[in-house]
């Protein structure tokens, strides 16, 4: 495994925003809020799972545990998320942050528009090579509400720079030598997604491209989370997902409670 992209993770706020934001009684008329419900809410939800990373040029694969916590405070018209995640696959130690702030139009228009931003951090180790990622993202799109079919749209694009830290140290009579250097990507993502929720019972399906304008690669993104909630308070997720990069791809589940405070 060499590293997967900070772009696997972008969208978790996208999602989050406007679907547990939905299932916590915010945003849409067919789902009003309670008169003793606040207006805005913390979101907090431990993920667990497995996930499957494979080499494009090798055709090896393995399988290891994944996990995550994502944490999220919520008001109808501004959002601010915060996801922290570890796994060890492939021999490779894999750290990453994403945290991610939201600004939205008129939470009770059919529709509108949304300006989000994130910084993603990721730092992945293979003795003797550890790799850093920082990929800060804009992002801009509109929001689509269907009331009476219970149903969201949102197509979005957005702009990434995307800096790779490599170094690799060497064991030498003399000491360790550390060989350090700077890679810059310029990445596009085009996206839609589509966000369902009935009662106490939701669905987001996302699909979206991201392409790489230094080297002329273009991946492909595909995840499905499912939510019930058992009362405004509490509930569970899982999570599907599966990612295209340029040496490897990745397949991954996620499951886990939702707690709203």
């Amino acid at each position: 495994m060499t590293y997967r992209s900070g772009g696997r993770y972008v969208g978790w706020a996208v999602f989050s925003v406007l679907f547990f934001w939905a299932q916590a009684g915010f945003c849409e008329d067919d789902n009003p809020v309670p008169s003793s419900h606040p207006t805005s809410a913390w979101i907090v939800s431990p993920l667990f799972g497995l996930v499957k990373n494979e080499s494009l040029k090798t055709g090896n694969s393995d399988v290891s545990p994944e996990y995550g916590l994502f944490a999220m405070y919520a008001s109808p018209r501004f959002i601010v998320n915060n996801t922290t995640f570890f796994t060890d696959v492939n021999s490779s130690e894999v750290w990453g942050n994403i945290s991610s702030i939201s600004l939205y139009g008129d939470s009770k228009a059919n529709l509108t528009w949304y300006l989000g931003g994130s910084y993603v951090w990721h730092q992945v180790t293979v003795d003797p090579v550890k790799i850093r990622i920082d990929e800060p993202l804009g992002k801009v799109g509109l929001v689509w509400r269907i009331p009476s079919k219970h149903l969201t749209i949102n197509p979005y694009v957005g702009y990434a720079q995307e800096r790779v830290h490599t170094e690799v140290s060497v064991s030498t009579p003399g000491g360790t030598i550390t060989f350090k250097s700077v890679d810059h990507s310029d990445i596009v993502v085009y996206g839609i997604s589509a966000y369902w929720h009935w009662r106490m019972l939701g669905a987001d399906a996302k699909y979206y491209l991201s392409q790489n304008l230094d080297s002329e690669t273009l991946n492909q993104h595909f995840r499905v989370w499912g939510t019930a909630m058992f009362n405004q308070k509490v509930g569970v997720i899982g999570r599907f997902e599966y990612e295209e990069q340029n040496t490897t791809r990745d397949t991954s589940f996620l499951f886990g409670p939702v707690f709203v405070f």
